[in-house]
């Protein structure tokens, strides 16, 4: 009686699989932000030129990053999958395609979280600490990137992370802190913005849920490359969630912007043309605000909370464009003043 030789029955469903995963969910995020970009450039061309610049320029670096962070994914699960087919010691190699998607992926997470801090600033009326401390977190984010891109480089196995597995704990909780600061800074100055008019204040509380779940996102999926590295570090799970960890940030940036219109009520295209000026919709004037307060119950004061009167850019909750001039302001308020004289309200 022969005896017929058998192989061992390997499963790559957590190393090549998870990663497989992870490529497919980033492509899927990648077709997703080209269609908001188009969208951004198709309906809001009439922002400001300080917006368009603030917006295109980084758009267009991230526009190359992302597609060079996808282009790297997929060359890399190539050479996994199909060049090394059968090789089972290929999957446990780093290669550059890795460690230089690393470097993009964290340069790119940098520009969203640049565009973040500029809007902080705006919204803070000059406050220069919050963009302070993220841009902290956003350079030791990407010093400790290159650090373990170069650590990883040299390896021979990606079994050998954890003899440097700090720094991809480091980067990734700084990721996830960074994050929820960014979302709740947001909350907080949204806040400031209620006016006790029940339409301005829902856009106002929408604008809040969207930050917290977007900054959630992306630090619940910084969290889960996290403890998946931690639950197995020699699986690839972790994989699935660092490839969509950059794709998510991109989408986030975009996101809110194309959901200026749809948050105030001009789902037509035209009608957006005729309302964004300075890159946002002005505050309602002083009759509709007046008008709006008396179906309301509001006082003309009630208007007012912030001492900026109606002149102020509701939309700059979203896009980060910044006040009017002082002489816009100043006429607003004296418009208010002279209104109260002709006008009254009840609470």
């Amino acid at each position: 009686m022969s005896l017929i030789p058998t192989t061992p029955h390997i499963t790559l469903d957590d190393t090549l699989g998870a990663a497989f995963i992870g490529h497919f969910v980033s492509t899927l995020l990648y077709g997703i932000t080209s269609l908001q970009a188009y969208v951004y450039y198709r309906d809001n061309h009439n922002d400001s030129k300080s917006l368009k610049l603030s917006v295109s320029l980084p758009r267009r670096v991230k526009r190359l990053l992302d597609t060079v962070h996808v282009a790297l994914i997929t060359g890399a699960m190539y050479w996994y999958c199909i060049t090394n087919f059968t090789n089972l010691q290929a999957i446990q190699k780093p290669i550059w395609p890795f460690t230089t998607m690393i470097i993009v992926s964290n340069i790119s997470n940098s520009i969203v979280r640049g565009c973040f801090g500029v809007r902080l600033y705006r919204l803070g009326h000059g406050n220069w600490w919050l963009p302070a401390i993220i841009s902290a977190f956003s350079l030791f984010i990407l010093l400790d990137a290159a650090y373990f891109a170069a650590k990883l480089w040299n390896a021979h196995s990606y079994a050998h992370i954890q003899d440097f597995s700090w720094a991809l704990y480091t980067g990734l909780a700084a990721e996830s802190a960074v994050d929820l600061i960014v979302a709740i800074s947001q909350c907080v100055l949204l806040r400031k913005f209620e006016t006790g008019i029940r339409s301005t204040d829902s856009v106002i509380r929408v604008l809040m849920t969207y930050s917290i779940n977007t900054g959630l996102l992306t630090s619940f999926c910084a969290i889960g490359a996290v403890a998946s590295f931690a639950a197995a570090p020699r699986k690839f799970i972790y994989f699935a969630f660092y490839f969509a960890l950059s794709k998510l940030y991109v989408n986030s940036l975009l996101a809110t912007l194309n959901a200026r219109g749809s948050l105030l009520g001009k789902g037509s295209r035209g009608m957006r043309r005729q309302h964004y000026k300075q890159g946002a919709f002005r505050a309602p004037t002083l009759s509709a605000a007046g008008e709006a307060g008396r179906r309301e119950g509001v006082s003309a004061s009630a208007l007012d909370p912030s001492g900026y009167g109606p002149g102020i850019e509701f939309t700059t909750v979203i896009s980060a464009v910044p006040f009017e001039t002082d002489s816009v302001v100043g006429t607003t308020k004296t418009k208010i003043g002279s209104s109260e004289h002709s006008e009254s309200y009840s609470v």
